[in-house]
């Protein structure tokens, strides 16, 4: 009789198995830097000032405010990504430079103080070298998912706001600069921080990232948005309430809220949970 295989000791390490699944992304930290955790605060409060002053002009001519404050929205949001978030890619800082271990043996050539200053210039301008090269590898993926942003994100959300009821023969120029707005506000900087992760960008559709300051200002976004669009159809008769001054501030407000509050204690690294069968599956990725 032929000897059980199954039994033997060792057989199960021969059986295939099923690849283990992608750890998801984990949710993205402001930088430590205390430029950035001033700023990050600072920066909802600046996108809502910017919107409260414009607010008359807005209700005036929506159309040519919306392209004027355009260009003022995306030069924070780049100054917002590039000095508060980590880049797509890279390890996260820590921000604490040690200082250069001395050597133990030094030339004589370089213990005098021709050459201390000699070995002073290299110094600085590998400094300066090293901070450009910073400021670029920043830069550069900013520019990027701005960018991408513009040929991605605004159609996508020019057709989300046609399908939940925009107008689709009037108004044109009104809804692809609000959609432009929201994509500013909400995929700039997912694009920065994951770039094209089809595992995240997954989650952004599923509603199932852990919160952090950039899905929850991008939810936030969305959710405000929403909101926003109530006072439309009511017969109030006022002139805000036309398409679609209160979609943007909706936009403008949850931004903020969903910027601030994602990073409190009792919500990062928290995800939206419908079903207790969702809730034990995330539970089981985290351990």
């Amino acid at each position: 009789m032929a000897p059980d295989i199954s039994s033997a000791p060792g057989a199960s390490s021969s059986t295939p198995q099923a690849p283990d699944e992608k750890p998801s992304a984990p949710p993205v930290n402001i930088l430590p830097s205390l430029i950035a955790r001033i700023y990050s605060i600072a920066h909802p409060a600046l996108l809502l000032a910017l919107g409260a002053t414009r607010f008359e002009a807005l209700v005036a001519n929506p159309t040519k405010e919306l392209i004027s404050t355009l260009p003022w929205l995306t030069l924070l949001q780049i100054f917002y990504v590039i000095v508060c978030l980590p880049p797509t890619g890279s390890a996260p800082s820590l921000e604490t430079s040690a200082p250069a271990p001395a050597d133990v043996k030094s030339s004589p050539r370089s213990s005098g103080p021709s050459g201390a200053a000699r070995h002073g210039k290299h110094g600085k301008r590998k400094q300066h070298a090293n901070n450009w090269a910073c400021i670029w590898s920043r830069l550069l993926p900013a520019l990027l998912s701005l960018s991408l942003t513009f040929a991605l994100a605004t159609p996508v959300f020019t057709i989300l706001l046609v399908l939940f009821g925009a107008p689709l023969t009037t108004h044109n120029s009104e809804t692809v600069l609000c959609a432009a707005h929201m994509a500013v506000l909400s995929a700039t900087a997912l694009i920065y921080a994951h770039g094209l992760d089809r595992n995240v960008w997954n989650e952004v559709w599923g509603i199932a990232r852990p919160a952090d300051a950039v899905w929850g200002s991008a939810l936030g976004t969305c959710l405000g948005a929403w909101l926003g669009a109530v006072p439309i159809p009511l017969d109030w008769d006022r002139p805000w309430q036309a398409f679609p001054i209160t979609i943007l501030f909706g936009a403008y407000i949850g931004y903020a809220v969903g910027s601030l509050l994602s990073r409190t204690p009792l919500v990062y690294g928290k995800r939206v949970q419908f079903t207790s069968e969702g809730l034990s599956e995330t539970e089981k990725k985290t351990t």
